[in-house]
């Protein structure tokens, strides 16, 4: 009987000691947002696992049509997860928003100014993010930030995503 409780006491160890064997658990992440691609205002970003439920990162979003108001937008995050997994599942964001916009003003007699307006928001977010065994990415977010610093340019600006990625 002694032998048998040494036996499988052995093999508990045997089991434990190889569970305890640290898999690499990829940490970055780049990823690029469809929904502003579509609107011809692509965002790229990137992202940096903190721990299992917060990740800090940073968008780049730039205009490349004429037609829109958002014009450049620098805006660094942190999340932090509800889910069970690494990194995934529901979310709420904290964000900085660095963005330019472009205002229009009537002159009268079909005159239009442009102007461009730069100002740094806050603002938070709430989504989701759904990672594959393989790695890659889908998150959908939604949120809003306000400006800070001048008076003359739109006080909320929109945190909007459906992006796509890969973890590495």
């Amino acid at each position: 009987m002694k032998k048998i409780i040494l036996s499988i006491c052995l093999v508990f160890l045997f089991l434990n000691a190889n569970s305890q064997e640290d898999e690499k658990i990829p940490k970055h992440e780049i990823k690029l947002n469809a929904a502003y691609l579509l609107a011809g205002i692509p965002e790229i970003g990137y992202a940096h696992l903190i721990n299992e439920e917060s990740s800090i990162g940073i968008d780049l979003l730039f205009n490349i049509v004429g037609d829109v108001e958002l014009k450049f937008a620098l805006t660094p995050y942190y999340r932090f997860y509800f889910g069970n997994d690494i990194a995934n599942g529901f979310f709420v964001e904290g964000f900085g928003m660095l963005n330019t916009i472009e205002t229009e003003t009537y002159n009268g007699f079909d005159v239009y100014d442009y102007t461009d307006e730069t100002d740094f928001a806050l603002g938070f977010s709430l989504g989701g993010k759904f990672v594959t065994n393989n790695n890659f990415t889908f998150e959908i977010y939604g949120g809003i930030g306000r400006n800070l610093l001048n008076t003359d340019s739109v006080d909320f600006v929109p945190r909007l995503g459906v992006t796509i990625g890969k973890r590495f």
